[in-house]
């Protein structure tokens, strides 16, 4: 097994909003999570996440968002940032296309810390994301490289 590198993150500065990194493979839903996130107060960098499996964009989001579509090998994408020291603490949300009782056990060996139908409508999960952060007690903060 290959030892993973550190993804090298800036330290987080103070922001009224908190940054969501959304790894998802559909441009439509990209876009309108983007927009939902957004206009709820969301900072938004999304990417198509099939190319980026290794190497997410270089910030220091509050919370990710990750489609584990199994075709699309998010799982390891989930796996990867829960053991890299710059991430492993970051709030992660996975996005499923079915929920069950082994979807969400699965996420929580992986270190999840809620699962969204990958069908939420976008203004739902702005507020899931909102009460994760609450939760987690993270305060409204973003950095950006």
């Amino acid at each position: 097994m290959q030892a993973s590198r550190s993804l090298k993150l800036p330290a987080r500065q103070s922001s009224v909003r908190p940054l969501a990194l959304l790894a998802v493979d559909s441009e439509e839903v990209r876009a309108e999570y983007t927009y939902a996130l957004s206009a709820t107060g969301f900072d938004v960098d999304a990417y198509d996440a099939a190319p980026h499996r290794s190497n997410p964009p270089n910030a220091r989001p509050s919370i990710i968002v990750v489609d584990v579509s199994a075709e699309r090998g998010g799982w390891l994408l989930v796996q990867r940032l829960k053991r890299d020291p710059g991430t492993r603490n970051i709030p992660v949300v996975a996005l499923v296309a079915v929920v069950g009782v082994e979807t969400l056990e699965h996420a929580r060996r992986e270190g999840c810390v809620a699962v969204c139908l990958a069908t939420c409508p976008p203004p739902a999960l702005a507020a899931g994301l909102r009460g994760v952060l609450e939760r987690a007690g993270r305060t409204a903060t973003s950095a950006r490289p």
